[in-house]
């Protein structure tokens, strides 16, 4: 156990770079948005998968990313959000240029559902 909590510990602290252009009419620039580094664990889409079933992860649901952050953009990543039984959740990214590499974005605890969403149709 205290070999996994090592693996997982060194894997969370490597940082990955999304590449990213600057267009004229981008939300950057209009809302004063910055590009950041973020720490993010990947690994080999399979492997991914065999963890998230290991802790009783589903899919939820999937969307892409699209450059240049516009709706007729080409697609650059696709994310899936997963969530559990005990109120965890993660979102995986990958690329359409590496399909079989996943990277998780984030874990979180103590998931809350909004509930007008229940009422509402999306």
């Amino acid at each position: 156990m205290k070999r996994l909590i090592l693996i997982l510990s060194l894997l969370f602290a490597s940082v990955s770079y999304a590449g990213h252009e600057e267009h004229n009419d981008s939300d950057i620039k209009k809302y004063d948005f910055w590009w950041e580094q973020i720490p993010v664990v990947c690994s080999y889409s399979s492997e991914i998968q065999r963890w998230a079933n290991d802790k009783n992860f589903i899919p939820v649901n999937m969307s892409v990313g699209r450059e240049g952050g516009k709706a007729d953009g080409e697609i650059v990543y696709v994310v899936i959000y997963y969530i559990n039984d005990k109120g965890q959740s993660f979102a995986g990214i990958s690329t359409p240029e590496n399909p079989g590499q996943t990277c998780v974005v984030f874990r979180t605890f103590d998931l809350r559902i909004n509930e007008g969403l229940k009422e509402k149709e999306l």
